[in-house]
């Protein structure tokens, strides 16, 4: 490369400039990301609970260095390809724009992927299964039922409505929840 920083024009310079250092940054929040460390500075915010929520936010910094990326590359090319200054920075805002709305999409995409892995015992009203320990009549103890719960085969605490005690193998069906997790069952034929 013949050319020096000196011999290209001011604008070259910053497109240049901007170019290197934001795919620098993006290949390094790329590596640490693949390395386990993949947080954002300003991805989560407090929940009313004290933990985190995670929401992509569209200043993000993965996001701006997007934009960074975009708008560098895209005024280089234009400066290289005769554009004059002035279209030339439309066309590097119009990229940058773009970069910065393409990783923000993709990014909310990949968040609204995740599941948190929690039960939620309040969508097993209805499902059926089977008594694993017996279930003494009228609520007058706890036994267990095993069910198919999102996707998992659980054991869970039950009683039952039922004159007569449900014992191992009988077929139930969930009618409701009582707190803090045990089911309210009633039998099947």
């Amino acid at each position: 490369m013949t050319a020096t920083w000196t011999d290209l024009i001011s604008g070259a310079q910053l497109y240049w400039a901007v170019a290197i250092f934001a795919s620098v940054l993006q290949v390094l929040l790329l590596v640490g990301a693949l390395m386990g460390g993949g947080h954002d500075f300003d991805h989560g915010a407090d929940s009313h609970d004290g933990g985190t929520t995670d929401t992509v936010k569209i200043l993000s910094l993965r996001v701006l260095v997007a934009f960074f990326v975009g708008f560098g590359w895209a005024g280089v090319m234009g400066q290289r390809s005769g554009m004059s200054p002035g279209s030339t920075a439309l066309a590097a805002l119009i990229s940058g724009v773009i970069f910065m709305l393409l990783l923000f999409a993709t990014l909310r995409f990949l968040m609204s992927l995740r599941d948190d892995g929690s039960l939620h015992y309040e969508g097993a009203i209805g499902l059926r299964g089977q008594v694993y320990v017996t279930i003494p009549a009228a609520r007058a103890g706890i036994g267990q039922i095993e069910v198919m719960l999102q996707g998992r085969l659980i054991t869970a605490s039950a009683v039952t409505d039922a004159d007569h005690a449900l014992a191992p193998q009988h077929g139930i069906e969930i009618t409701a929840l009582m707190p803090p997790n045990t089911f309210v069952v009633k039998p099947t034929s």
